[in-house]
């Protein structure tokens, strides 16, 4: 994988304009962005950042068999919503939760996959006339159901923050995209030393 990004990336042939950069905005209103990799809840937001451009010319798929996945794909943030133990009214704690959890079309509108009910979630009408006139949903809940099995570590922010600091290094071609994984692994192990667990290298 990094092999094929630092090729990419030697030859020019990928944008590395951070995501919530106006840069970025700017690559996709003028065309020269033609793909990227993004999560389900990046859909809303792609629409925005579009500024009134592109619309049917952009279409969403899935990720495909680059690297020996198959059809898996990966997580790329989420959610959860939970009582604390302190809580002096838990119950209705958990009674609002449930209802706030099969608000389906409302947390559809943010641009969230719902797990946790099996009702179907309706792609949004502005989505669909952006994306092609997909089923945008549908397309993400294949992809939800392609995801491999990961847990985020503790203190995973941590990491996170250190492989980002490398990615933009990998960049502006003063590191190698290899080195955001030698960060990722350091930093996951000092990051769990550092809270007192054991790790087994």
């Amino acid at each position: 994988m990094a092999d094929v990004y630092q090729q990419l990336i030697d030859n020019k042939a990928a944008l590395t304009n951070p995501r919530w950069d106006a840069s970025f905005d700017n690559s996709i209103q003028s065309g020269q962005l033609i793909g990227t990799v993004a999560a389900a809840w990046e859909a809303p937001l792609f629409i925005d950042s579009a500024g009134g451009t592109g619309a049917g010319e952009w279409k969403i798929t899935q990720l495909g068999d680059w690297f020996g996945n198959g059809t898996k794909t990966g997580a790329d943030g989420g959610s959860g919503v939970a009582v604390l133990k302190g809580s002096k009214h838990p119950a209705e704690a958990m009674e609002f939760l449930d209802w706030f959890n099969t608000q389906v079309d409302d947390l559809v509108s943010q641009g969230l996959v719902v797990a946790a009910t099996t009702a179907d979630a309706k792609t949004p009408q502005k989505w669909s006339d952006y994306f092609s006139g997909q089923d945008v949903m549908a397309e993400f809940k294949t992809a939800n159901d392609n995801m491999g099995d990961f847990t985020y570590m503790p203190g995973f922010s941590a990491v996170g923050a250190a492989m980002k600091q490398t990615a933009a290094k990998a960049a502006d071609g003063s590191a190698k995209v290899s080195d955001v994984f030698d960060t990722a692994q350091k930093t996951s192990v000092d990051t769990l030393k550092n809270l007192g667990l054991s790790v087994k290298e």
